[in-house]
C-alpha cells in the first residue's frame, strides 16, 4: 500500500520542561517538609533498636532452654519405654526357652504384663501372635535389637528383642503397649508444638528454627522489620537445635515514631498530591494536543494518499483505457476473419485478449476504489438484497460443492444506497465462494441490535498463516493470483461511507474467515453519518 510520507511535527520546548519545573517545584517543598521528620526519626529508631535487641536476647535465651527441657524430656520417656519393652521380651525369651508358648499363653501374659501384644518370629518365618490384629505393620527381626519404634497410625510403641541363643527355637521377640499417651505426650511436648506456643505468647510475632547445617555459621544479629505497618525486632541465635529466630512486637516505638511522623506527612502528602495533579493536568493538556496533531496529521496523510491514487488512477484510465480498447477490437477482429489461423495461433488471440480484459478490469477496479462515494438516503431490504445476490451465485455454489445457509431474522430497512450495498454484498459473496474451490460452506446472518442492523458472513477456505493471516483487508493485499486486493477494502469504505463498520476476524486453526458489517437502520428523521 502507498503512503503518504509522515509529517515531521516540530519539537515544542515547553512541554516538557513545564511538567518537570512543576514537580520539581512541589518535589523541593516535600524534601524540606521531610528533612525534620527524618532527623527526629533517628533518635527514636536508635531508642528502639537498644531496647528490641535486650528484649529478644532476652525471649531467645528463654525459649532455648525450654527447648532443651523439651528434648531432656522426650529422651527420657523413651529410655524408660525401652527398659520396660526391653524386661519384658527379656523374659518373654525365658519363658518360651523352658516350654514354647501358644497363643492363648500369650495373649494371657500380654494382660497380665499390661502389653498390648507379643509376636514371637520363629526360623523359618513362623510367627506366633496374640491378640492376632496387634502387630505394627513394619516389625521384624531385620529392624536394630532393642530399639524403640513409634507407629502413629495405629498409636502404638514396639520393640524388637533378638534371641542370641542358638539352641532355642526362636529368632526374636516383638513386644508393643498402647502408645496413645506417649505419643500425645511427645507430641505437647514436640519442637514445633513448643514453638506455635511460645509465639502466641504476647510480644512474640513469630518464632522460627532452623536446623539447616549450611546456616550454622551464622552469627547472634538483632534486625529490625517492617512488615504491614508493624515493627518486629527478630534475634537470630545459635543453638543446638539448630539457627533460632524470634520476632517480638516493637509496635509501641512504632506508635511513637507515627506520632511524631504524623505532624511531618500529612502535609508532604498533600504537597505529593498537589504536585501530581497539577502535573498531570500538564500530561493530559500534551497529550490531547499530540492526540490533535497526529489526527490532522494522519487525515492529511489519508487525503493526500488518496489524491495521489485518484491522480495517477485518472491518469492510467485516460492513457491506457483507449489503447486496450483498440488492442480488444483488433484482436476479436483478427480472431474472426482470419480463417488461416493455426490452434496454436487462435489459442494465443484467446489468451492475448483475457490479457486484455483482465487490465481493464484492474484500471476498472482502481477507479471504482479511488471514487467519492456518496450514497444516497433511502430504505434499503438487507435480506432481500442477500437473497437476490445469492440467487446468482447459487449455480457457482451447486457446482462447486458449498452449502449456503442463511439466518435472517431481520425485516427492517437499513439506511443507504442500494447500488453500493449490492456492490459490497456481491464482493461479500463473491470472495466466499473464490476461497473454497473444493468445496466448504457460507453462513449468513442479519439481525438488528438497537438502532443498527448487524450483518454476518462466513465461510472456509482461509489458509493464511503468521501476519500474511491478519492483513485481509488490506488495499492491495490478496492471496488470489489475478485478485487485486481491493475487494474487502472497497467494502469497508461503502460501510463506512454508510456509518457503519466492517470487521474482519479470521481463524487459521478452524481455516475460517468471517466479515461483519453494521449498518444503520432507516429511520425518516436521520441521515447518513459517519460512526465516531
Amino acid at each position: 500500500m502507498h503512503t503518504a510520507p509522515r509529517m515531521n511535527i516540530p519539537f515544542n520546548p515547553q512541554y516538557i520542561p513545564g511538567r518537570l519545573a512543576n514537580m520539581l517545584l512541589f518535589g523541593l517543598l516535600i524534601l524540606i517538609v521531610l528533612a525534620g521528620f527524618f532527623w527526629q526519626m533517628a533518635g527514636i529508631n536508635a531508642g528502639l533498636q537498644r531496647n528490641a535487641m535486650d528484649r529478644a536476647r532476652m525471649v531467645a535465651a528463654i525459649i532455648e532452654e525450654n527447648l532443651q527441657k523439651a528434648t531432656l524430656t522426650e529422651q527420657t520417656i523413651d529410655e524408660i519405654v525401652t527398659s520396660f519393652l526391653h524386661d519384658k521380651a527379656k523374659f518373654i525369651e525365658y519363658l518360651d526357652g523352658v516350654e514354647p508358648m501358644h497363643e492363648q499363653e500369650l495373649a494371657a501374659l500380654a494382660r497380665e504384663t499390661g502389653l498390648l501384644g507379643i509376636s514371637l518370629i520363629r526360623p523359618g518365618g513362623r510367627i506366633t501372635t496374640a491378640p492376632a490384629a496387634w502387630q505394627p505393620t513394619r516389625a521384624g527381626c531385620e529392624l536394630p535389637d532393642g530399639r524403640l519404634y513409634y507407629q502413629q497410625q495405629l498409636r502404638i510403641g514396639y520393640l524388637v528383642h533378638r534371641v542370641e541363643n542358638d539352641e532355642q527355637d526362636l529368632s526374636c521377640v516383638v513386644v508393643g503397649l498402647d502408645g496413645t499417651r506417649i505419643l500425645s505426650l511427645r507430641e505437647k511436648t514436640s519442637l514445633p508444638v513448643l514453638l506455635e506456643s511460645m509465639a502466641t505468647l504476647p510480644g512474640i510475632n513469630f518464632i522460627y528454627l532452623n536446623a539447616d547445617e549450611s546456616e550454622k555459621n551464622r552469627a547472634t544479629e538483632v534486625t529490625l522489620l517492617r512488615q504491614d505497618n508493624t515493627m518486629t525486632a527478630v534475634a537470630t541465635m545459635k543453638t543446638n537445635l539448630g539457627i533460632l529466630e524470634v520476632g517480638l512486637d516493637a509496635q509501641y516505638f512504632l506508635d511513637r515514631r507515627n506520632a511524631a511522623r504524623s505532624q511531618f506527612i500529612i502535609f508532604g502528602v498533600i504537597l505529593l498530591l498537589l504536585g501530581l495533579f497539577f502535573s498531570w493536568l500538564l500530561y493530559r493538556y500534551q497529550q490531547h494536543n499530540l492526540q490533535q496533531v497526529t489526527h490532522f496529521e494522519r487525515m492529511l496523510a489519508r487525503e493526500h494518499e488518496a489524491a495521489a491514487l485518484g491522480r495517477a488512477t485518472a491518469t492510467i484510465a485516460h492513457e491506457i483505457r483507449n489503447p486496450l480498447n483498440a488492442i480488444n477490437m483488433g484482436l476479436q477482429r483478427l480472431q474472426i476473419e482470419s480463417d488461416n489461423l493455426h490452434p496454436e495461433q487462435k489459442e494465443m488471440l484467446g489468451a492475448m485478449r483475457e490479457a486484455v480484459s483482465r487490465t481493464s478490469t484492474i484500471v476498472t477496479g482502481l477507479q471504482r476504489f479511488t471514487r467519492d462515494l456518496q450514497p444516497k438516503s433511502e430504505p434499503v431490504q438487507l435480506a432481500d438484497l442477500i437473497r437476490q445476490v445469492l440467487a446468482l451465485y447459487r449455480p457457482a455454489c451447486t457446482d462447486q460443492g458449498i452449502s449456503v445457509t442463511h439466518t435472517l431474522q431481520t425485516d427492517q430497512a437499513v439506511n443507504g444506497d442500494h447500488d453500493l450495498l449490492a456492490e459490497m454484498l456481491e464482493n461479500l459473496i463473491k470472495n466466499s465462494v473464490e476461497a473454497q474451490p473444493d468445496g466448504g460452506f457460507i453462513a449468513i446472518g442479519l439481525q438488528d441490535n438497537q438502532d443498527r442492523q448487524i450483518m454476518s458472513i462466513s465461510n472456509g477456505g482461509f489458509m493464511l498463516t503468521g501476519t500474511d493471516g491478519l492483513r485481509p483487508g488490506e488495499p492491495y493485499f490478496t492471496s488470489k493470483t489475478r485478485g487485486t486486493g481491493l475487494g474487502l477494502a472497497l467494502c469497508r469504505r461503502i460501510a463506512e461511507a454508510h456509518g457503519g463498520r466492517l470487521e474482519i476476524t479470521t481463524s487459521p486453526e478452524d481455516e475460517t474467515f468471517s466479515v461483519r458489517v453494521t449498518l444503520l437502520l432507516y429511520r425518516r428523521d436521520k441521515t447518513i453519518k459517519t460512526d465516531s
